[in-house]
């Protein structure tokens, strides 16, 4: 019986692939972009980790999410970017009907910081958007990452260098992004359930690439008021 349970359990997980004879429809959310919609089969999948790298960051990446993160934040969910490169640039992002009150800036000091930070960001029901600035995440931890979100069902976001795609990674969705031209990107599918690698989409973007990363000020650079410690082991606020 415990058996029968177990490979039960498993065969309800949304990241569990029984063939094609069983094949179950994947849950997903509209990207905003028809044509992109049409490219990943009905949008961004959930209950998954999409892997975005683009050949240069601030080439327009954040706009691809913009719609996404207007749907979140409009409905009360939080919206959470760990380690960005750059301060978000807020007048653009209200400007595309984004509730900034549902914003969060995490920065981690340490890798093992940014993992637990973006797994109990997942495993909370936030839209997770990750940039892994300090060492590329190992496959253990990608793996913890995709877990999370199939256990919760939740989407989550993690824009890697391109040079990462010399390693293997057990994220469901991996597309590389290239810029043409200004408001312009080359979207190539690296890694994808059901559709061959090598798929390429050009895709007009919905605001200006230059605008949400506008004020390019590094975030090491920002004044704090306030400083605060975890103990990640006790699960609790130091200080």
């Amino acid at each position: 019986m415990a058996n029968t349970e177990t490979i039960s359990n498993l065969l309800t997980r949304q990241d569990t692939w029984r063939g094609r004879s069983q094949r179950r429809s994947r849950p997903v959310v509209s990207t905003g972009y028809s044509s992109l919609n049409l490219l990943l089969q009905g949008g961004w999948p959930t209950a998954t980790v999409t892997e975005l790298l683009p050949r240069q960051f601030g080439i327009g990446e954040l706009s691809l999410l913009l719609p996404l993160l207007k749907d979140h934040s409009n409905n009360g969910r939080l919206c959470l970017w760990l380690d960005p490169p750059y301060q978000p640039y807020a007048p653009t992002l209200s400007a595309a009907g984004i509730a900034l009150e549902q914003l969060l800036i995490v920065r981690s000091k340490s890798p093992r910081e940014w993992l637990w930070a973006a797994e109990q960001s997942i495993r909370s029901g936030a839209l997770l958007l990750a940039w892994a600035r300090q060492q590329a995440p190992r496959y253990t931890d990608l793996r913890k990452l995709q877990l999370a979100a199939a256990d919760s069902s939740n989407a989550a976001f993690l824009f890697s260098t391109i040079s990462a795609l010399s390693a293997p990674s057990p994220v469901a969705l991996r597309l590389e992004l290239e810029s043409l031209q200004v408001n312009k990107l080359l979207l190539t599918v690296r890694k994808m359930r059901g559709v061959a690698p090598g798929a390429q989409l050009q895709l007009p973007l919905i605001e200006p690439a230059a605008e949400v990363g506008a004020e390019r000020t590094h975030l090491a650079q920002l004044p704090t008021d306030r400083h605060h410690s975890y103990d990640y082991d006790a699960g609790r606020q130091l200080s």
